[in-house]
């Protein structure tokens, strides 16, 4: 029998806690021991070295957190998703949650192929006081630029210049007991992403805004399909 006909279903996740430290490989090996003890009939791959058959919408970057993530696995059979459901969900782990599970359509192409943006909040303590009025002008000052260069580790520690304003749909934000908090549309997928730290620190540059020397706080709130 064809993988492609396989039953095919998709999950919805959250990763916060503990868990956005966890890098994207140890997450897939993280999903790979709880699909197992989930004792699911889970499709396996052909070959010398079968793995289970399942992928991710789009990565996450360590130390971000995810509130909606979404990852599809291929069964051997239909089992209904409540079923589903309460084995997955009774043995993930601390800081990753099941939202949701439902049967895809068999013929529905590979996540990463329909991901085409993604949101996120960003929260960052400000040295300065700032007023609405002038972050808004900010805001309209730092998407006027026609493009907005910043620099990206490549391979061999290579350092390539790339032009972000192009997948930098929109941007918001507001300010909260001096913090400043700005959402973010960016461009995500296999045809290239924009980072939400670059798109930060491009902002913050672009303003000559000092930042407090405190952790910052990124969470990815949504992935969208085609």
């Amino acid at each position: 029998m064809g993988v492609e006909r396989l039953p095919r279903y998709r999950m919805l996740y959250s990763k916060d806690g503990p868990a956005r430290f966890i890098s994207h490989l140890d997450l897939v090996r993280t999903f790979e021991r709880v699909i197992r003890r989930a004792d699911i009939p889970a499709a396996f791959s052909m070959g010398f070295n079968p793995h289970l058959i399942f992928s991710f919408a789009a990565p996450l970057q360590v130390g971000i957190g995810g509130e909606s993530e979404y990852l599809d696995i291929l069964l051997k059979n239909e089992v209904p998703p409540e079923e589903l459901y309460a084995s997955i969900g009774s043995v993930l782990s601390e800081g990753i949650c099941l939202k949701g599970i439902w049967q895809a359509p068999d013929d529905s192409p590979a996540l990463m192929s329909v991901v085409e943006w993604a949101e996120y909040k960003v929260k960052v303590g400000l040295e300065e006081q700032l007023s609405a009025g002038a972050l808004e002008g900010y805001i309209d000052s730092f998407l006027k630029q026609p493009e907005i260069i910043v620099g990206r580790k490549a391979k061999k520690g290579r350092v390539k210049s790339i032009d972000i304003r192009p997948g930098i749909y929109d941007l918001g934000g507001f300010i909260k007991d001096n913090t400043l908090i700005l959402q973010m549309k960016l461009k995500t997928g296999s045809n290239g992403s924009v980072r939400p730290g670059e798109t930060l620190d491009a902002f913050l540059e672009h303003n000559s805004l000092a930042v407090r020397p405190v952790e910052i706080d990124i969470v990815r709130t949504g992935v969208f399909l085609r």
